[in-house]
C-alpha cells in the first residue's frame, strides 16, 4: 500500500480541482493552492476530515515528489507472492533494519557487528557480510519495496577442539538439566566417553584424558544464567538476573506502540434484560513516548490477532469521528497514524499470518515479546492498573483485581453497566482524564507530550483509508468458477470478477480477504490490475447482517437438519433456528452461556461506535426476501409458452470452493 504524509507537493483532487500543499504557515495551518491560483488555509484536522470522508483524494502522480514523505512498502499484497521468497525478503528486511543504514553509514566494523546480533536474533546461521547488506540496502533504499530484497551466502563454521566437544555434549545432557547431578558426575561420564573413544584409534591418535580439575575449571566458567536457567528454571533465573534501569528509551511518538489484553475487572449486562453477562477483554495500544491511549478494542473474544488488528484500526485513522457519537466528551483526541514497531504478546493466537501480512504491508515491525515479561510492555501494563483504579473499581458489578479485595462485593448482583455504556465511559475516561492528566513518567500530560513531540515527527497515513479494511482482513486463496467464488459454504460473484476468469481463459485461483464480523463481502486480489475487487454475496438476503461465526453455526445446523445437501431455503430455515438458540441463551440460568451468546454475536466496541446492537438486532424479525410478481405481458404475447420446470439451487459443502 502506499503512504503519504503533509510534504510541499502533495496534491489532493476535489471533483475537478487539484488543491496542492505549497508550506506550513506560522500559524501551523497547512497553505493549499488550487488550479485557479485560490488559496485555502486549513488546519491538519480540517485536512484530514476531507481526506477520510472521501472529498479529498491523494494525486498517487505526487507522491514521488518527496522521497522521504512518501514511499512504496510493497506493490501488491506481499501474499500473492510465493512463500519462499516471502521468507527470503523478511530476512533481508530483518538484517536492514537492524543495521539502519539511515542512522549508521557504511562501517564494516559497525555492520558487522549489528549484522551478527541481527544474526542471533533470528538463529540464522547464514550470516551475510557488511558488503552484501550495503547492496541490498542501495537497492532497497530507492523504493522501500521489500520484493528487491535478494539471497547471499555466508560464512562456515569453526571447528572446536575434541575433548571439549566431549565435555560439551556431556554438560548438556547430565549437568545442565533439572535433575541437578554434581560435578564430579560430569568427570565420571566424560572420561568414559574418551575411554570408548579411544577404543577405535591407534596407539598415535588416542585422546588424552581430561584431568578433573580442568573439567571443574570447565563447569565454572560456564554461563552462571545459562547454568541456573537449566538447572533452576527459567522464571527463577529470570528473576535472579533482572536488571533495573531507566528503561526503554524512545525519541518520538509511534516509534514504539505497545499493545496488550487483559479482562476487565466488571461484569457487564444485557440491555434487553439486564442479566449479567460476563466480564469483557480490553485490547489496549499505547504510544511509549507519549503515554497517549492511541486506540482500544472490547469484546467478549478471548485474546486473538483480530483485537488486535481492530485496535490497530483504530489507532491509525482519526477519531474525530468516533467521539461525535459521545457528544458529551469535551477534549480532542489527536493521535493518529502508522506506527514504527508494536510490541505485543508472544501469544501463539498472535502469530497468524493475518496480523503480520497486514504490519508487512503497513511496514510496521514487530516485537514479540518473551513470555512471563511483562517489563518488557511496562507502560500498557501499567495503564492497566491505572484505569482499574482510577474507573472500572469505582464502577456498579466490578470484580476488583482479586477475592482478597471484593470481599462479599455482590458483583452480579450489583451489575449495571451495559456494552454501550462501557464503552462510552472508558473513551470519556481516556479522553478527558487520563490524556489531560500529569503524567510522572513523563513530567507533563500526555496530550501536551504528544503535541509537542509530533511537531517533529512526519506522521504517516495510508492513502486510502478503506484499504484499512482489506489489509486487517483473514488472507485466503479460492478458484474462480463460472458460478464465482465458494468460501464456507456461500457464492461471490459479480461481472468484474469473471472478468478475471475471462482474461485468464480457465478456472484461476486468487488471493482473497475475508472479514469475522461479516459475510456479506469479500475483497478478491485481481492479478491483472494488482487491486482489490469487492464481491458480494450472491444470497444477499441470508448473508445480510450476518457475522461469519453464525454463519459457521448456520451451516452446522443444516447439516444435522437436512444432512450434507442443502438449499439456500434451507440454510435460511438453520439460520432462525440458531438466532432463537442465541436468545435462548441469553436468557439462560448460567452467565457463561449468556456471555458466550454475547460473543457469538459479534457484540464489541465496533459495533457501538458504528451505534449498532448486535444483541437488540437479534430479537428483531428476519426480513423475508419477497418476489415481486412480473408485470403481465400485452395481449397475445403470453400464448403458447412453454413450461419450464425449475429446481431449488443446492448449497454445496466444499470448504475449499476447489470443485463446482
Amino acid at each position: 500500500m502506499y503512504r503519504f504524509s503533509f510534504k510541499k507537493g502533495l496534491t489532493f483532487i476535489e471533483l475537478n480541482t487539484r488543491w496542492q500543499l505549497l508550506r506550513r504557515l506560522v500559524n501551523g495551518r497547512l497553505q493549499f493552492e488550487s488550479d485557479q491560483g485560490e488559496m485555502r488555509n486549513l488546519t491538519d484536522k480540517e485536512v484530514l476530515q476531507l481526506w477520510h470522508n472521501g472529498q479529498w483524494l491523494v494525486d498517487e502522480s505526487t507522491l514521488g515528489l518527496s522521497s522521504d514523505a512518501i514511499y512504496l512498502v510493497t506493490p501488491a499484497d506481499l501474499s500473492t507472492y510465493p512463500t519462499k521468497w516471502q521468507e527470503i525478503a523478511k530476512r533481508k528486511l530483518h538484517y536492514l533494519n537492524k543495521v539502519n543504514p539511515e542512522v549508521n553509514k557504511f562501517n564494516q566494523e559497525i555492520w558487522y557487528k549489528l549484522i551478527r546480533e541481527a544474526a542471533i536474533e533470528i538463529n540464522d546461521k547464514k550470516v551475510p557480510c557488511p558488503s552484501s547488506v550495503h547492496v541490498w540496502w542501495k537497492r532497497y533504499r530507492i523504493t522501500k519495496s521489500i520484493n528487491s530484497l535478494l539471497p547471499r551466502r555466508t560464512n562456515k563454521p569453526r571447528k572446536e577442539d575434541a575433548r571439549y566437544e566431549v565435555f560439551e555434549d556431556v554438560v548438556k545432557t547430565v549437568f545442565l538439566n533439572a535433575q541437578k547431578l554434581p560435578t564430579i558426575d560430569v568427570v565420571h561420564k566424560v572420561r568414559q566417553r574418551i575411554t570408548l573413544m579411544n577404543l577405535s584409534r591407534d596407539a598415535n591418535n588416542k585422546i588424552k584424558q581430561v584431568s578433573q580439575s580442568a573439567i571443574y575449571r570447565w563447569v565454572e566458567n560456564l554461563r552462571a544464567d545459562i547454568r541456573d536457567t537449566s538447572r533452576l528454571g527459567a522464571d527463577v533465573a529470570r528473576n535472579k538476573y533482572r536488571v533495573v534501569m531507566r528503561g526503554l528509551k524512545v525519541n518520538q511518538v509511534l516509534e514504539r506502540v505497545e499493545i496488550d489484553h487483559t479482562p476487565l475487572d466488571l461484569i457487564v449486562i444485557n440491555k434487553v434484560n439486564n442479566l449479567p453477562l460476563g466480564r469483557a477483554w480490553l485490547t489496549l495500544a499505547i504510544d511509549k513516548f507519549s503515554r497517549m491511549v492511541a486506540g482500544f478494542y472490547i469484546s467478549f473474544n478471548a485474546p486473538s490477532s483480530y483485537a488486535v488488528l481492530q485496535c490497530l484500526k483504530q489507532m491509525i485513522l482519526p477519531k474525530d469521528d468516533l467521539l461525535k457519537r459521545f457528544p458529551d466528551i469535551k477534549n480532542d483526541w489527536p493521535v493518529f497514524g502508522i506506527p514504527d514497531l508494536l510490541a505485543l504478546d508472544n501469544g501463539m493466537d498472535l502469530h497468524s499470518d493475518a496480523l503480520k501480512k497486514a504490519c508487512l504491508e503497513l511496514g510496521i515491525q514487530i516485537l514479540f515479546c518473551p513470555a512471563a515479561t511483562p517489563e518488557m510492555k511496562g507502560s500498557v501494563e501499567r495503564f492497566f492498573r491505572t484505569i482499574n483504579k482510577g474507573l472500572i473499581h469505582n464502577l456498579p458489578g466490578t470484580t476488583f483485581s482479586n477475592i482478597g479485595e471484593r470481599g462479599d462485593y455482590p458483583a452480579e448482583d450489583m451489575a449495571a453497566i451495559d456494552m454501550e455504556t462501557l464503552v462510552h465511559l472508558i473513551t470519556k475516561w481516556i479522553v478527558d482524564v487520563y490524556n489531560v492528566t500529569p503524567h510522572r513518567g513523563i513530567g507533563d500530560t500526555p496530550k501536551n507530550k504528544w503535541i509537542d513531540s509530533v511537531k517533529h515527527r512526519i506522521i504517516d497515513l495510508p492513502v486510502y483509508p478503506a484499504q484499512l479494511d482489506v489489509i486487517t482482513g483473514v488472507p485466503a486463496k479460492r478458484t474462480v468458477f463460472h458460478y464465482g467464488i465458494e468460501l464456507e459454504g456461500l457464492h461471490y460473484n459479480n461481472r468484474q470478477l469473471q472478468e478475471i476468469r475471462k482474461i485468464s481463459g480457465e478456472n484461476i485461483q486468487v488471493e482473497l480477504k475475508f472479514y469475522e464480523d461479516q459475510v456479506a463481502y469479500i475483497d478478491v486480489f485481481d492479478p491483472y490490475t494488482k487491486e482489490y475487487l469487492r464481491v458480494e454475496a450472491v444470497h444477499e438476503d441470508y448473508a445480510k447482517q450476518l457475522h461469519r461465526e453464525a454463519h459457521r453455526l448456520s451451516r452446522v445446523q443444516a447439516r444435522k437438519k437436512f444432512g450434507e445437501q442443502y438449499s439456500m431455503p434451507q440454510l435460511m430455515e438453520a439460520r432462525n433456528d440458531i438466532e432463537a438458540i442465541i436468545k435462548e441463551a441469553l436468557k439462560a440460568k448460567k452467565m457463561g452461556s449468556r456471555k458466550l451468546a454475547a460473543n457469538m454475536l459479534m457484540h464489541d466496541s465496533t459495533s457501538v461506535f458504528e451505534s449498532r446492537n448486535p444483541i437488540e438486532d437479534v430479537y428483531k424479525p428476519l426480513n423475508k426476501h419477497t418476489s415481486k410478481a412480473p408485470d403481465p405481458l400485452e395481449s397475445g404475447l403470453d400464448e403458447d409458452l412453454p413450461v419450464l420446470g425449475i429446481e431449488p439451487p443446492r448449497v454445496s459443502d466444499n470448504n475449499d470452493g476447489m470443485q463446482p
